[in-house]
């Protein structure tokens, strides 16, 4: 397994039809020849866009209107 080269902060906004905007802290980490890349999203606690996230991981794909 290749070594983490470079790592790269950003915040960017997800649009969910239902819920609306979510903010999200993306990191992204390349390798050194950058062939692989892992990006985390995560979202800062106490925040509404956490909330919306966590309520996205009990609810999955079901539609919240009829």
């Amino acid at each position: 397994m290749g070594e983490v080269a470079q790592r790269y902060d950003d915040c960017k906004t997800i649009l969910h039809p239902e819920l609306g905007r979510i903010d999200v802290d993306a990191q992204l980490l390349f390798t050194e020849n950058r062939a692989q890349t892992l990006v985390v999203l995560t979202t800062r606690p106490g925040t509404e866009s956490h909330s919306k996230l966590e309520l996205l991981s009990v609810i999955g794909h079901q539609q919240l209107t009829p």
